[in-house]
């Protein structure tokens, strides 16, 4: 083929890749113009969460990522106390997938940043991203989708109609007020539900809700042989890559509750045991530790009250006692 040839066969594919990506584009505007409605739900303090990541300044953090598990079980107030370290809940749900957040922490955790990788089982297993969850989560923030995987990005433009269609409001009238949602917001100011102090973990008083003290509709069973290795391979690189930029990483189990774990001590142990070797990491609370008493739940199986979050953190704390990272 000729130079010519070769730019005309270039020029038709790249016409044919924005030919594909015009409708997504299109409807990405379409959504912009949509007001929200969600504001003070759990999934929209992601944008919270970047700005904290963003914002506040970097090199003596503690950042604890995960699912909601995070938020309902780590009191950064404390820590901070405990470490002298400023500390921030950055996981909002295990239904965005281990990558974003790994995702998260690449684009701005900063040299002398300490990482803990406070995780549910749910994702170190795998089970897949929620796309409307993500699209909950994301919106139109041009900071979250940076964050979102590639390889998600064509099953987040299928859902996008159902998205659109759930955000849209019956009582709107689109020329009336019509502007772009901005996701620009001062440092500390952007909107996020009530329930979240300024650290991003949850400091609403709140008992165990739950009719049997545990949802018996999400029952657990753990081996050694549920760890997804596509998952625990981006940990290790991730970890690899923190550690060169000069960040610390850190592991915890995230709390589950005793009456939901199907399993027996041997198999919980097997599990633990299996994620200390694949991962490789410091472990700040392990299993026992992290299979907690069902009066000490909130709304699920993962979500603790404030007096689970208390003896949680409790645990953690005395986790980075053992690093030499509190006193």
């Amino acid at each position: 083929m000729t130079r010519k040839e070769i730019l005309r066969y270039l020029g038709k594919v790249l016409a044919f890749l924005l030919a594909l990506c015009l409708p997504f584009v299109l409807l990405i505007g379409c959504i912009g113009f949509v007001p929200e409605t969600t504001q003070q739900s759990l999934l929209y303090t992601l944008h919270y969460k970047l700005d904290l990541l963003r914002d506040t300044p970097g090199g003596d953090r503690i950042l604890i990522a995960g699912g909601s598990a995070t938020e309902y079980g780590a009191d950064c107030q404390a820590i901070a106390d405990a470490t002298g370290r400023p500390t921030y809940c950055v996981g909002v749900t295990a239904y965005l997938g281990m990558q974003m957040y790994l995702n998260m922490l690449d684009r701005y955790a900063q040299p002398g940043d300490t990482v803990i990788l406070m995780l549910e089982h749910l994702m170190l297993r795998n089970t897949g991203v929620d796309y409307l969850v993500l699209w909950q989560a994301c919106g139109t923030d041009p900071d979250a989708w940076a964050c979102v995987p590639p390889d998600l990005w064509l099953g987040a433009a299928a859902s996008a109609g159902r998205y659109l269609a759930q955000r849209w409001p019956t009582d709107w009238t689109p020329l009336q007020g019509l502007h772009w949602t901005s996701y620009d917001y001062p440092p500390g100011q952007t909107p996020h539900s009530e329930d979240f102090g300024p650290s991003g973990n949850v400091i609403t008083p709140r008992t165990n809700i739950l009719e049997h003290k545990y949802n018996t509709q999400d029952m657990v069973s753990l081996s050694a042989d549920i760890l997804d290795k596509d998952t625990v391979n981006a940990i290790r690189t991730f970890t690899d890559k923190m550690e060169r930029r000069g960040v610390t990483v850190l592991f915890s189990h995230a709390p589950l509750n005793a009456l939901c774990v199907t399993s027996d001590a041997a198999e919980n142990e097997a599990y633990a045991r299996a994620v200390r070797q694949e991962l490789g990491l410091p472990v700040l609370v392990d299993y026992p530790d992290a299979i907690m008493d069902g009066a000490l739940f909130y709304d699920s199986n993962n979500h603790l009250n404030t007096e689970g979050a208390a003896l949680y953190t409790q645990k953690l704390i005395e986790g980075l006692a053992r690093q030499d990272m509190a006193g």
